[in-house]
């Protein structure tokens, strides 16, 4: 295993008013790659105005994750959202300053062969949703961002391979989203369908650095089985072309958690996972404790037309949640994934998918 975590959760902090919620959870955490790291994380909601319906809710949420290690590494993220009637505004904020492991591009990336690197991004992706019938959306979306990479060997495999985006660099693009969902809507839905479409065009008339095009496919079924068990699947497909710059390349490690993030990385990727979810307990304290059985498997290539039933790779493994606000299931996670040639410990907030 090339990263060892242990965390310890702190006592919450909870305040609840009438139409306010707020619950914060500080942490302690250590890897082998960070030292030992701070960090918190937040949840704020407040209910505008009381609804009788979901056409009717009004109300404004805040998710923060923030982490500072030893090593003066820093991550912070924000997510804020508003809801009103038929509407939707919602943001994803980003500030990074954290290393990496490059091993390459491509499908077949060797574990053993790997060169650190440190790269800071702050990248802003902002949504403006409108609800319409029989559980169908539509989205205008804009994205942005900076990067540079940093800490970088002289001479090295990063710098010598072929790829664009090694300098500082940055990207502007506007799309849409397609999306169809009868799930809860919940950050632990339960049951219900969610299939959404994304196209995105970065475009030197948008001051980008770079003109390429992603589109985005993802299918989410969710089947209760009993009261407090969710068998959960998803099946998601992204295509890049033009000049992607490598940052943006989708990551296999995002979709099958037995491996780092940057292991395989290329311009399309492919992936399905299937989740048994269960909280079992009823107790006061006791609900908040659930545990997952995950399967996954996906590949990543330099073109859709690359793929190949012989070239998949596979994670499977298990993991303990807790939840934050037990009635919505917000919940922290710690999961451990088992691939071909690697195992590897992850904790974060929220589900997966």
């Amino acid at each position: 295993m090339k990263r060892y975590i242990l965390i310890l959760l702190l006592m919450p902090w909870t305040l609840l008013l009438a139409r306010t919620s707020f619950t914060a959870y500080p942490y302690l955490a250590y890897s082998s790659e960070t030292k030992i790291m701070i960090g918190a994380f937040s949840f704020f909601k407040y209910e505008i105005s009381e609804a009788e319906s979901e056409a009717e809710k009004m109300e404004f949420g805040v998710l923060g994750n923030t982490i500072y290690s030893q090593n003066k590494q820093f991550l912070f993220v924000i997510i804020p959202r508003f809801v009103y009637h038929d509407w939707e505004v919602e943001s994803d904020l980003l500030f990074r300053s954290w290393p990496d492991s490059f091993y390459g591009l491509g499908n077949f990336a060797d574990q053993e062969i790997s060169e650190p690197f440190t790269s800071n991004q702050y990248s802003a992706e902002f949504i403006l949703r409108r609800n319409l019938d029989y559980s169908l959306s539509v989205a205008l979306i804009s994205a942005l961002g900076w990067h540079k990479a940093t800490k970088v060997q002289p001479g090295g495999m990063f710098e010598s391979t072929d790829m664009l985006g090694k300098q500082d660099s940055f990207h502007s693009g506007l799309g849409f989203s397609l999306k169809y969902d009868s799930s809860d809507g919940s950050f632990f839905p339960r049951q219900g369908l969610r299939l959404e479409s994304k196209q995105l065009w970065h475009d030197d008339a948008l001051g980008s650095d770079f003109d390429f095009q992603t589109s985005k496919y993802d299918a989410r079924f969710y089947l209760p089985i009993g009261q407090e068990q969710v068998l959960a699947v998803q099946s998601d497909l992204e295509i890049n072309s033009g000049q992607v710059p490598y940052y943006l390349y989708p990551e296999l490690g995002a979709r099958l958690r037995a491996y780092d993030s940057k292991r395989f990385i290329d311009k399309v990727r492919i992936s399905q996972r299937i989740e048994d979810r269960i909280f079992p307990f009823s107790g006061k304290f006791s609900q908040r404790i659930g545990f997952v059985l995950f399967g996954e498997t996906g590949q990543v290539a330099s073109d859709f037309d690359l793929i190949r039933l012989k070239d998949w790779h596979f994670s499977a493994g298990a993991g303990l949640r807790f939840s934050i606000l037990p009635q919505e299931r917000l919940n922290l996670r710690a999961d451990i994934g088992f691939g071909e040639d690697s195992v590897n410990f992850i904790i974060n907030a929220r589900e997966v998918f």
